[in-house]
């Protein structure tokens, strides 16, 4: 996860002020934005935000963000399992990591939704984001079935190691392959160099895998810039209102 971050818009439909009533719109239409202190809390709520004894953030598994997570990963896996009982050659799933694989919430809730690299490479580093349980057993099953699995990350090449280490850790399978936001030189497959944007890198990477003979048949991301650029059968759009990255 780098670069810009911004809150998503889960829209406050009023706000309270002196007195107990609610402000409703301002005469002659208004484009104020949203108040960012409700939507934080409107963010936190989706996640069923709890806060335990020593002040860190967690997320509810029984969360309208885990349920609409294990919807969206559910029907992925039926889809799957139609492609397969089909007969397709060859299939293969691409996952993204942060908050399609791994859950960043109680990280981001303490940071106030606020990014620092610095911050996000100790975390990285102490294992700290932990498996999305609807992705761990989609990957498993996957792989269990003769699906190949992909990781295609905006994280940097140099977190790849402690990245695979903990996936491992979680219990995912051993990837065909992973893919990192390169560093220094770019793959002979990123006509863009080191200039790609996030869309180009990713698509331009499931173009590359698709090269190697694998049909994807699933890409999983929970950031539109994780699935444009197509090169899968279908893409899968997991939730995530708190950040953006184009």
């Amino acid at each position: 996860m780098t670069g810009l971050l911004k809150l998503a818009a889960a829209a406050a439909i009023g706000a309270t002020i002196a007195g107990g009533t609610t402000a409703l719109a301002t005469q002659g239409g208004s484009s104020e934005p949203d108040n960012i202190g409700q939507v934080k809390l409107d963010v936190k709520a989706y996640y069923g935000d709890s806060v335990d004894a020593e002040g860190h953030h967690h997320y509810s598994e029984t969360s309208q963000w885990a349920q609409d997570t294990r919807r969206q990963v559910g029907q992925a896996r039926q889809y799957l399992e139609r492609r397969l009982a089909q007969g397709v050659a060859d299939p293969a799933i691409v996952l993204d990591v942060d908050d399609t694989s791994e859950i960043t919430y109680g990280w981001e809730a303490d940071n106030d939704f606020g990014f620092d690299p610095v911050k996000q490479q100790q975390a990285i580093d102490d294992g700290t984001f932990t498996a999305i349980e609807p992705t761990l057993e989609l990957a498993n099953w996957a792989a269990q079935h003769g699906v190949k699995v992909y990781f295609l990350t905006g994280r940097s090449r140099h977190q790849g190691p402690a990245t695979l280490k903990n996936l491992a850790n979680e219990g995912y399978p051993a990837p065909a392959e992973a893919f990192f936001k390169p560093e220094g030189a770019a793959p002979d497959y990123l006509s863009c160099g080191l200039s790609c944007t996030t869309v180009e890198y990713k698509s331009g990477t499931r173009a590359h895998i698709e090269a190697t003979g694998a049909h994807l048949v699933l890409n999983l991301g929970d950031q539109y810039s994780d699935l444009e650029g197509g090169r899968a059968e279908r893409a899968v759009k997991l939730p995530n209102p708190m950040y953006y990255l184009p």
